[in-house]
């Protein structure tokens, strides 16, 4: 399903993230592999060069695998630009956020000195402009500075070319809870812009109750989908910690029930035999089995593992890895081993895992 734009007339264009987009890129090898989530719209693998995380020793060594779906709410840091457009004035087409040295992946964080916290400040600030020209603060990595933007008169509005988020909504899996800290991990990789490829800046956010109601079964160049909705009755969770490259992290007010088990540590995942825990219905999580087909050095962040989907009961259900199983925990000689990140587009039985000892270092960081 593709995401529909609109203008607005008050000198922007916003977009906003909901459904799916089945975007395509070639990963390591030729491998056609999209985020097993509903939280990036299936966004593609970008292949990257990637270093192992510094050892934490406060890493946890025990935790609780959880396997539960849910929902993230989250407000970025900042209206980040998702994309720029031209539009269409009396003199030609052209676009004025361009011109003023604004990039994709950029976030505006103030308007003529007035800080903005979401698309609708934005939308304010540039309505009371007019046409007149706004300086807008912009953050891009470590770098913040000003510079002036002049909206274009075009179809009876002033529009500057940009296409912008505030926020994202989704579903993936929890991966592991660590009682001593009172936080969890989940994703195994970071919520992003789908269109500008970035990671988004978290301001704030929760974890929030899922209700799923069915599933799209993954077949060969179309993966499958986990089908929910956010459960009011349930309603938050927790408090969202922080959205980076290896998940996403948070605190629960509720502790899940089950026994923890050791982290496997990274030299000690092997290929053979394996477990998932998953939940793709209403009932609580359940072990599938799995089995690790491949081992990447310990020298990578993510992409560690490929696994593959083993289980009759699963296959038959869901084809394999579908959208919404980021996260889904992998377990291995009794211990957590590592966490379900992406499915292969033409093989949705297979696809990437991240090692379970980078996501703990991340937590204690968190």
């Amino acid at each position: 399903m593709k995401k529909q734009k609109a203008g607005l007339a008050t000198g922007l264009c916003t977009a906003v993230l909901a459904g799916l987009l089945a975007l395509e890129a070639a990963a390591p090898g030729g491998i056609q592999a999209l985020e097993a989530d509903r939280f990036n719209e299936g966004r593609s693998l970008t292949p990257a060069v990637e270093t192992a995380a510094a050892p934490v020793e406060s890493a946890p060594a025990r935790v609780v695998p959880m396997g539960s779906v849910f929902g993230i709410r989250m407000f970025t840091d900042g209206v980040i630009v998702a994309a720029l457009s031209e539009v269409y004035t009396a003199d030609g087409p052209l676009c004025p956020a361009k011109e003023a040295g604004i990039r994709p992946g950029d976030y505006l964080v103030a308007a003529d000195g007035q800080p903005l916290g979401n698309n609708a400040d934005a939308a304010r600030v540039l309505a009371a402009a007019g046409g007149r020209p706004v300086t807008l603060t912009v953050r891009r990595g470590e770098e913040t500075f000003d510079t002036d933007v002049t909206p274009a008169a075009s179809q009876g509005s002033f529009l500057t070319g940009m296409w912008i988020r505030d926020s994202a909504a989704g579903i993936g899996t929890f991966t592991f809870y660590d009682p001593a800290s009172g936080k969890f991990a989940g994703l195994g990789h970071g919520i992003c812009d789908a269109d500008a490829d970035a990671l988004l800046a978290l301001k704030e956010g929760e974890p929030a109750g899922i209700a799923l109601c069915g599933i799209d079964p993954g077949r060969a160049g179309s993966p499958g989908t986990l089908k929910g909705f956010f459960d009011r009755d349930t309603g938050s969770l927790g408090t969202l910690l922080a959205n980076n490259d290896t998940g996403v992290y948070g605190t629960l007010e509720d502790a899940p029930a089950g026994e923890t088990i050791e982290v496997l540590p990274r030299e000690q995942v092997h290929t053979g035999a394996a477990e998932i825990l998953a939940t793709v219905d209403d009932q609580e999580p359940r072990r599938y089995q799995a089995e690790i087909v491949k081992v990447s050095g310990v020298d990578q962040r993510t992409r560690n593992l490929v696994v593959e989907i083993t289980d009759g009961e699963l296959l038959a259900r869901t084809g394999g890895i579908v959208q919404g199983m980021s996260g889904c925990p992998i377990l291995q000689d009794g211990k957590l081993a590592g966490a379900v990140t992406h499915v292969f587009t033409e093989d949705p039985t297979r696809g990437y895992g991240i090692f379970a000892q980078t996501m703990c270092e991340e937590l204690a960081g968190a």
